[in-house]
């Protein structure tokens, strides 16, 4: 006869957690573990659920032959100044392929499974096993300029679901107005970066909700992955700065299959698309892990309403 599962800890709806014995909640473990039906311990306990039934849209399906661009604007001169370029990537391949470059620099590319930030003068890479295919990944370009000793030098990061895994002291700093491509290059402006012989590093696979912001580092150290469709305007948490709606540029929040191109940010910028890009109704924000918590880094544990943890010790 199999034993019956008790309870090993309730969490009511009034905020009060019950555990039978003592509770361990592991919420800062920064290895390669992921989330799965098996194994809820991960870089966070991320069971994803939207608060109120919240849409969360779609994403953006990229052929591998086609890409979007932006044309030129001031508002992609970051200069010396902090900026953050970011979205959510699924990529299905393993060949070179951008993220998202503009003619000069602070692109984001990606070679098999390592991640690779374009300075205008060279390649700097994060290692290999940062990016799989067939996994949603939150990525961020965050420039950083602090105050102090080194006040006006600029750092780039570049985060992967939360986690730096790139460094660079010497980033690209744009002084011209120049055109932005969404997984691809500008038309053939971005050359001699890519090893593979006849490939122009067009992405395969889904991008959903790309932001820019200017003038903000909205991410100051490692910090926890949204859990909702980004906004122009948003509050500040750990590690994560309020941004004012002017400060975004661009926001394409895919919201549904009609307006799946649409500039969500009060500038409404007009998006090219070329080569057919289109709606698919896979996304990273509903359903991956639709379950009623999430352990942010900080400790705070986001639910939905109650739960019960069903540890099966009898």
């Amino acid at each position: 006869m199999v034993a019956s599962t008790t309870i090993g800890a309730r969490l009511k709806h009034d905020g009060t957690l019950l555990t039978r014995g003592s509770f361990d909640e592991y919420g800062d473990v920064q290895t390669g573990h992921k989330v799965t039906k098996e194994h809820v311990f991960a870089d966070e306990l991320d069971e994803i659920t939207l608060p109120g039934g919240q849409p969360s849209g779609g994403s953006i399906l990229f052929s591998g032959s086609s890409y979007l661009t932006l044309a030129g604007s001031a508002d992609y001169v970051f200069g010396n100044n902090p900026c953050t370029i970011e979205g959510w990537f699924y990529p299905t391949d393993t060949i070179y392929q951008r993220l998202w470059s503009f003619e000069d620099g602070d692109n984001v590319e990606l070679l098999g499974s390592t991640l690779y930030y374009w300075n205008g003068t060279g390649l700097i890479n994060s290692g290999p096993n940062v990016i799989q295919v067939n996994q949603w990944k939150h990525i961020a370009l965050v420039k950083t300029v602090t105050a102090g000793v080194n006040s006006g030098n600029p750092v780039v990061n570049i985060y992967v679901n939360g986690i730096s895994v790139i460094t660079d002291n010497s980033p690209f700093n744009s002084t011209n107005s120049r055109p932005l491509a969404i997984g691809g290059e500008v038309a053939d402006l971005v050359t001699g970066q890519s090893s593979t012989a006849g490939r122009d590093g067009y992405f395969k696979g889904n991008i959903s909700n790309f932001r820019v912001v200017k003038g903000i580092a909205v991410y100051t150290a490692n910090f926890s992955t949204p859990i909702s469709p980004f906004s122009a305007t948003q509050n500040s948490s750990v590690n994560i700065s309020a941004i004012p709606a002017t400060y975004t540029k661009l926001l394409l929040k895919v919201v549904d299959s009609g307006n799946f191109l649409a500039d969500s940010s009060q500038y409404a910028k007009s998006v090219t698309n070329i080569g057919s890009a289109s709606y698919s109704a896979l996304t990273s924000l509903s359903t991956a892990y639709n379950g009623a918590m999430k352990q942010q880094r900080a400790g705070e544990l986001l639910v939905a309403n109650e739960f019960d943890e069903y540890s099966g010790i009898v």
